[in-house]
């Protein structure tokens, strides 16, 4: 469940209901990366809470007379929380779908597993531009135009994203991985 990460991740900063979790995944800008609906996450939310990686801890009266559940995370939450980190960013796949989300709580991770989980990443972009380089000297003078154009865009894609790797990976052997400065104040803005 894509949502699990997520509700697990913003946990760590304390006790909240659904609502609450779902406007900090909107302040973390996670809408320019994936789609997390709020019906997605209340079922999310009380799947995680049956299976004990979540706790009640209170309930609030709403406006509208409704009441609202907050939940803590559970020490077996925070074990789910960290193998789910480290297994999206040694993923397989498109860098959008495995590391975007992972990257908003890299600071809750083990380093050492992010840094090896991370050159593994470089290594399998070289591999990928290494191929797509082979597939355009190969077939090139028999490609449209169109064709052409796309492998030219998916070898500068893979290049960007070596780049902004080898970057992460930097700060993460440097040790410059730091959460916000201010959490009270980033959770105001909204």
């Amino acid at each position: 469940m894509k949502a699990e990460l997520y509700i697990l991740g913003v946990l760590h900063r304390g006790d909240f209901h659904p609502y609450e979790i779902k406007r900090r995944l909107t302040q973390a800008m996670i809408e320019c990366f994936t789609d997390v609906d709020v019906g997605t996450l209340y079922y999310a939310v009380r799947q995680l809470a049956e299976a004990g990686m979540l706790t009640a801890v209170a309930r609030q009266r709403v406006a509208r007379g409704g009441m609202r559940t907050v939940y803590r995370i559970t020490p077996r939450g925070r074990d789910r929380f960290r193998e789910l980190l480290h297994a999206h960013f040694a993923a397989v796949g498109d860098l959008r779908q495995t590391l975007y989300g992972p990257m908003l709580f890299l600071h809750l991770a083990d380093l050492k597993l992010v840094a090896e989980a991370l050159r593994t990443q470089i290594d399998r972009q070289n591999a990928r531009l290494a191929h797509i380089r082979q597939l355009r000297r190969q077939w090139t003078a028999m490609l449209p135009s169109g064709s052409r154009h796309l492998m030219q865009h998916m070898a500068e894609q893979c290049r960007l994203d070596l780049r902004w790797l080898r970057a992460v990976l930097a700060d993460v052997e440097a040790g410059h991985i730091r959460d916000t400065p201010d959490p009270d104040r980033l959770a105001a803005r909204a």
